[in-house]
Order: structure tokens, then C-alpha cells, then sequence
């Protein structure tokens, strides 16, 4: 492969429009970095979200019990019927490579048919995912659920979500999917809002 795009017969993302991955506002991968891309996504589990009706990227923590809450979101959205649910680090990307993990996270966002993030904190890469959907992807924002813990003590709410930009960034977030923001004080709540989800 020559240049920063693939050939012409080998269609690079599964349907997501080429000319959406380059522009001014969008961002740009080296060659190589394209190929480590497009073979990290290409696969038997890229296949299988193509192919589903419902599509359901989940994002938030990856790490400890928050981490854990997060699977356990994503195995039970993905045992719904004609559905899947996946994250990014299925794909085998880690939040290391910011390079890889974004344009991933902008070509899964623009695949899925809905996107659920369980927030607990306002600490972490699921930060800058949330944070991007706001500011580059208005029609994802549409496919957009917030899951968002609320803790029943002030200084414990305080402290999770004790970060300013991240703040006014997933306030104006959470303004723009409105009724679409569910809150869980505890795993049956959590569980509970999953099932209002489409």
C-alpha cells in the first residue's frame, strides 16, 4: 500500500465512508498506522457487528470493579436477541496507543447503532471518548446513553467527579442526550437501567 489511504478495492472500514477518517477536524493516521488499524479491526468480530441489527459500543473505565461493572454491561446488552455489544479493547487496542485507540474509537462510535457509557468518575480514557463524541461526532451523540453513578455521599460524589473540563465537557454531554442520562446508585440499579436501554 503507497500513501495514507488503502486501494480502491479494498474497502478500509467495513462501509464507513473514507472521506470521514480525513479532513481539517478529523484525524490522521500514518500508513502504518492505517495498516496496524485496519488489521486490529478486520476480523471475526468486526464481521459479526457489521451484521447485527443492534450495535452497542460500550465505553467507560476498563480497570478494577468499575472495569468489571462495564463487562458485566456488555455481556448482558450482548445477550440480546439479533444484537452485540463490544469495546475497544476487544479489538486488542489499548489506551496506550492514543494514536490507534482514536481513530478506532471514531470508526467503532460511527458502526454502532448505540453507544453506553458507564460513568462512576470523571478519571480516564472514557473521559476524552465522551469529550470526542461531543465535539466531533453530533449524529453519534444522537445514538448516545449515559449510565452515571450517583453516590449517595457528598464528598464520595464530589471527589468522583472532581475533574472542571471533564465536568463542563459531560455536562453539556449529558444536556444534549437529556432523558437519555440514567442513574444507578448500586449494581441492581445499574442492571435495572440496562434494560430501559433499546
Amino acid at each position: 500500500m503507497t500513501g495514507a489511504n488503502p486501494r480502491d478495492d479494498d474497502p478500509p472500514f467495513g462501509g464507513v465512508d473514507e472521506s470521514e477518517l480525513y479532513g481539517e477536524d478529523q484525524l490522521n493516521p500514518t500508513p502504518e498506522q492505517h495498516e496496524r488499524l485496519k488489521n486490529g479491526l478486520h476480523g471475526p468480530l468486526f464481521d459479526d457487528i457489521r451484521r447485527a441489527e443492534r450495535r452497542y459500543l460500550v465505553v467507560g473505565s476498563g480497570t478494577g470493579e468499575t472495569g468489571e461493572r462495564r463487562r458485566a454491561v456488555c455481556n448482558r446488552l450482548d445477550r440480546r436477541l439479533d444484537a452485540i455489544a463490544f469495546r475497544l479493547e476487544d479489538f486488542g487496542f489499548t489506551g496506550d496507543e492514543l494514536d490507534l485507540w482514536a481513530p478506532a474509537f471514531d470508526v467503532l462510535s460511527g458502526m454502532a447503532s448505540h453507544i453506553v457509557g458507564v460513568i462512576e468518575d470523571y478519571d480516564g480514557g472514557h473521559v476524552w471518548e465522551l469529550g470526542f463524541l461531543y465535539h466531533q461526532q453530533t449524529t453519534v451523540r444522537d445514538h448516545l446513553w449515559v449510565l452515571k453513578r450517583i453516590y449517595d455521599d457528598e464528598t464520595v460524589h464530589r471527589e468522583r467527579y472532581d475533574n472542571g473540563m471533564a465536568a463542563s465537557h459531560l455536562t453539556a454531554l449529558e444536556n444534549a442526550v437529556g432523558e437519555r442520562v440514567l442513574t444507578w446508585r448500586d449494581t441492581d440499579e445499574l442492571f435495572d437501567a440496562i434494560d430501559s436501554l433499546p
